[in-house]
């Protein structure tokens, strides 16, 4: 079994949002005559360099609102990890991470290396050999001061989850929402100033700050999005971007969420079929998990799961073992191959393997025993509310989940949509949501198995992006660069020859899952 990497958990934090929120922690600042420049200050590295490698840190200093003549600042985390060669490209790659909320400068626990954690120092290595690598951090993400950090629902939305009731208690979300928003405003925050534009414009502020004439962009997830808009914004500055996990702007997340789960399932009952030894032993497994899913939101089986605080027994309804097989799916690699022998087992009563993939979902970031709960949920409110819920045709995703059976089951769990109204920040201007034109070269990358990202979102993105290329791996799931060594290489690859055209030698092994009986370690 293979357990969920810092970096992709960090790319899943915001989209796993609609689970649960958390209670401000953030200090005022004073307020500014005029927007105050920006500025790149030297600030102690939140992570340790090892042998043979350099690395500087910063805090850049932003106005929160542009437009304001008294615009309070926003401290946002910079480091920049040295190229090692003796040829140094004048143009680094700056990382967008995914969310809204992801951190990669934060350590996810207390006494955690966050770079060391996330193998970021291997993975930048092939980069860094001509290359600075640069991570700069979101507004109102974790080390940027102000945080948009949230916590009081969390012990409760834990007990909900212990005592197996759904993850519906919208009301009591509601009332966490509207007093973090409170204490916000309280501390002289603008909430409606954390958005994707706003971020777009802190790299621009970033490249002015170091001197840069020109940048190559690397975004995963939410991320992608991010990237966009500032080739949108600011095309002269873009060299290269690859994209990892595309997330357009004229897509609706919320909106496609139902047929997002229904065609991940649809591709592993097409594989399955389409593979002799697969459809001989699973020849009726679109039932079987049908079957299995019904008889779980009838009648939930207990499991007792390993946790720091005991073994707590779990309750599986069939909500959370669709969660679980998606978990599987996001992930990629030879668990997919492993689902169908997981579901006809457990049709026929047999929960062992359904209890491995469930005890690591829960290990990586809960949500069968402990309801997964967002830090940052301030952030990706300010910017979800505003870039997806506005523009979300509300009965219109009510009669796709009405109508989808199981594959319905995860979009209705999601309490993301029912919250916006009381976080009230207004909608994106149309502009934002219309697919962004770019000559820049770009390498779109996707998995067959995300749900969260589906590749097909890569194919619109890829419409309005003439230079562009989109490769799909037919085994992997969300964030493939964090999980596959032929797409890891290939960003380092294209960031030092950004041509569309040309094939990449590892994608011949790019093959679908190897199906197996055999038990997930």
């Amino acid at each position: 079994m293979s357990s969920l990497s810092p970096r992709l958990r960090s790319a899943l934090s915001g989209l796993w949002l609609g689970w649960g929120l958390l209670a401000v922690a953030v200090a005022p600042a004073a307020a500014q005559e005029r927007p105050a420049p920006t500025r790149l200050e030297p600030h102690k590295c939140w992570f340790k360099t090892p042998r043979g490698a350099s690395a500087t840190c910063h805090l850049l200093s932003v106005a929160e609102n542009r437009a304001a003549l008294d615009s309070r600042v926003v401290k946002l985390p910079v480091a920049i990890l040295k190229a090692t060669g003796p040829r140094r490209e004048p143009d680094p790659v700056i990382y967008l991470a995914g969310g809204p909320g992801e951190a990669p400068l934060a350590a996810t626990a207390p006494g955690i290396d966050p770079l060391k954690d996330g193998d970021w120092w291997r993975s930048t290595a092939a980069i860094r050999r001509s290359r600075d690598f640069i991570f700069l951090g979101q507004r109102g993400a974790q080390l940027s001061r102000p945080a948009l950090q949230c916590d009081d629902i969390a012990g409760h939305k834990a007990l909900l989850s212990r005592l197996g009731s759904r993850f519906d208690a919208v009301e009591d979300e509601r009332r966490a929402m509207i007093k973090c928003r409170a204490e916000l405003e309280r501390k002289g925050i603008d909430v409606t100033q954390y958005t994707t534009p706003a971020m777009a414009d802190d790299v621009s502020d970033l490249a002015r700050a170091l001197g840069l004439t020109k940048v190559n962009l690397y975004g995963v997830s939410y991320g992608t999005r991010w990237a966009l808009e500032v080739m949108r914004r600011q095309p002269s500055l873009v060299r290269a971007a690859v994209l990892d996990s595309v997330y357009p702007p004229q897509i609706n997340g919320d909106q496609e969420e139902v047929e997002a789960v229904r065609r991940a399932f649809d591709r592993l009952f097409l594989e399955c079929s389409s593979d002799a030894w697969c459809a001989g032993k699973y020849p009726n497994l679109r039932a079987d998990l049908e079957a299995l899913v019904a008889r779980l939101d009838r009648t939930p089986v207990r499991m007792r799961l390993k946790l720091g605080n005991g073994r707590p027994m779990a309750s599986v309804d069939g909500t959370k073992a669709m969660l679980i097989m998606l978990h599987v799916m996001r992930l990629g690699g030879e668990d997919i191959g492993r689902l169908p022998t997981t579901i006809a087992r457990a049709a026929r009563g047999n929960y062992a393997a359904l209890k491995v993939f469930a005890q690591d979902l829960e290990d990586s970031e809960g949500g069968v025993v402990d309801a997964p709960i967002e830090q940052m949920a301030g952030l990706y409110y300010s910017v979800e509310c505003r870039e997806t819920t506005a523009f979300l045709d509300g009965p219109a995703r009510e009669k796709a989940i009405a109508g989808a059976g199981i594959y319905g089951l995860v979009a209705r769990a999601n309490t993301g949509p029912a919250l916006c109204p009381v976080w009230r920040v207004p909608a994106a201007a149309p502009a934002e949501k219309q697919p962004v034109r770019s000559e820049v070269p770009t390498l779109l990358l996707s998995g067959s198995y995300d749900w969260l990202t589906p590749a097909p979102w890569a194919e619109v993105a890829r419409q309005t992006l003439p230079n562009a290329r989109h490769i799909e791996f037919r085994a992997m799931g969300h964030a493939v660069t964090a999980n596959d060594d032929c797409a890891d290489a290939l960003l380092g690859q294209f960031i030092d020859q950004p041509d569309p055209k040309r094939v990449p030698a590892c994608l011949g092994d790019n093959a679908p899952p190897r199906f197996t009986d055999k038990p997930p370690k």
